[in-house]
């Protein structure tokens, strides 16, 4: 009788540590391969007014959040004009704000 109780708990206990070991390793399996860092260089650049300062923002928030931000001085404005709609899509933004984003881009390469 002790040696069938001892053998019950011993397949008892084989059968809990294969089933923590199956639970470890699916969750292990389903959980993030990567870690994804994203790397956002805030900088401060006085603006002459208010929505060139949100164009600003919007900028780095949104263009920097999903790649390294662009010096804005390496496009001209016909490759911004290019540029713009394109990730204005992309990144969701609506008319209001690519024009924002827009109108604070070219002044910046009037700042040259």
């Amino acid at each position: 009788m002790d040696q069938q109780k001892l053998k019950f708990n011993q397949q008892n206990n084989m059968k809990n540590l294969i089933l923590l070991v199956t639970i470890g390793s699916t969750l292990f399996a389903c959980s993030p391969k990567t870690s994804e860092v994203v790397k956002l260089q805030r900088t401060t650049i006085m603006t002459p007014s208010a929505d060139l300062a949100q164009g600003f923002e919007l900028y780095q928030s949104n263009c920097g959040g999903c790649h390294e931000l662009k010096n804005e001085l390496d496009y001209s404005k016909e490759q911004w004009q290019v540029i713009l709609p394109k990730m204005a899509k992309e990144a969701h933004l609506d008319a209001k704000q690519e024009k924002s984003i827009s109108n604070y881009v070219y002044w910046r390469i009037n700042q040259k």
